[in-house]
């Protein structure tokens, strides 16, 4: 699947098949988000891939809409690194969470790539997080990741070419000056 059809094609997905996913495609779809660009090239991301059964339970209790976290057979959490960057975007908010959302947008084409569907989780209850993962202080989870296989009643991935439910141009584009 080249680029343009897997972002055409990219939506979420909250139903997945109980068929396991290959390592070589997790690694595939990690690659991807490991080569995101950011500020400096810090790279302030750290992702932990969940397999285990228990885990993935727990983490599913810590999102406010966990059902396909439980049902997933990986979930990836994506995680953000306070002292890897510490730049800011026209210097009132830090830059981190945006590096780190390109890394998980690279993730989420990769695996939609492969055949594989995602979700981007990010309500959740930060601390049970962090206690189910072991996760220490100054590290800030950003998403929540369910992957695997799309059940045929995900619903069926967008038409290429279409625009289903987004914005024209017009509204979200201007040319030399922000005309809204």
């Amino acid at each position: 699947m080249d680029l343009l059809e897997a972002i055409r094609s990219n939506r979420p997905c909250r139903q997945f098949q109980l068929k396991p996913v290959p390592s070589e495609k997790i690694k595939a779809i990690l690659a991807a988000a490991r080569l995101a660009p950011s500020k400096g090239n810090l790279q302030p991301w750290r992702f932990v891939v969940v397999q285990d059964d228990e885990r993935r339970r727990l983490l599913a209790q810590a999102c406010v809409k966990g059902k396909p976290v439980a049902e997933a057979p990986i979930v990836i959490v994506a995680f953000s690194v306070e002292e890897d960057i510490p730049v800011t975007i026209g210097g009132y908010i830090s830059a981190y969470p945006l590096d780190v959302a390109v890394a998980i947008d690279h993730l989420q084409l990769a695996a939609a790539s492969e055949g594989l569907g995602t979700d981007w989780l990010i309500d959740f209850h930060e601390e049970k997080v962090r206690q189910v993962l072991g996760v220490p202080e100054g590290i800030h989870p950003i998403a929540v990741i369910p992957v695997g296989y799309p059940m045929e009643t995900n619903g069926a991935p967008r038409p290429p070419g279409t625009a289903e439910g987004r914005k024209s141009p017009d509204e979200i584009i201007g040319y030399n000056a922000y005309p809204w």
